[in-house]
């Protein structure tokens, strides 16, 4: 009996541990012409874990409709990591597209989990470097102007919904003598892994066909103000 309740207790220390660890991601674009590279870092226990995603080759697949992605999955200190590669056809984009439509219609109150989870997201790096133009000076002007109201709308988004430490760096370059489509956007955040547990049991807490008790709207109104 004494060794089940250590073993209960040791488990309940180590979700604990876990849950207080913080995760960074950072995320990494770069687009050059026809040339685009992702890479997605993730690092907790103070960068001793790091995981990273590169996916080097975004292109369209001449043979057939589709979208060719190669991707390498790295765990570092363990492996050097392999090398893959996946095809996504419209179809299958749509059906990812509907089951994702699929699964918000499902969670109750999806927003609201989604919003308090972002609260808990510090950005701690902001750049996003552009130089584009069509060798025209008004169309190019005119795309400028978009690309500025596109970063600055991202970044109110941001300000409102997480915690911006840092001061965001924007440089878009006009190219108005010759055509040009480069950018760089690199993303750094954090937060501790028990607020994203705590946001995944309360969508399966409010998966739609649960039975829960219903409640009436003061205790409805404490239990929102207290979450």
């Amino acid at each position: 009996m004494k060794l089940v309740v250590c073993i209960v207790v040791l488990f309940f220390f180590l979700l604990f541990l876990v849950s207080m660890m913080k995760l960074s991601i950072t995320i990494f674009f770069q687009h050059a012409q026809d040339d685009d590279e992702w890479k997605i870092t993730f690092q907790t226990l103070f960068g001793m874990i790091r995981y990273t995603i590169h996916i080097p080759l975004v292109k369209i697949d001449k043979e057939s409709p589709g979208v060719v992605i190669a991707h390498k999955e790295t765990i570092e200190a363990i492996s050097k990591g392999m090398m893959k590669r996946s095809k996504y056809t419209p179809k299958e984009m749509m059906d990812n597209f509907q089951k994702a439509k699929e699964f918000a219609k499902h969670v109750v109150r999806l927003n609201e989990i989604i919003k308090k989870f972002l609260g808990h997201i510090s950005i701690t790096k902001f750049e996003w470097q552009t130089k584009i133009g069509t060798g025209n000076a008004a169309t190019t002007g005119m795309i400028v102007g978009l690309g500025w109201s596109l970063k600055y709308s991202l970044l109110a988004f941001f300000s409102k919904y997480m915690k911006l430490k840092t001061s965001p760096f924007f440089m878009i370059t006009p190219s108005f003598h010759e055509a040009a489509s480069e950018t760089k956007f690199v993303c750094m955040i954090h937060f501790r892994i028990g607020h994203a547990m705590l946001a995944g049991i309360r969508m399966v807490k409010y998966w739609r066909g649960n039975r829960f008790p219903k409640r009436n709207t003061f205790v409805t109104k404490n239990a929102n103000e207290s979450y």
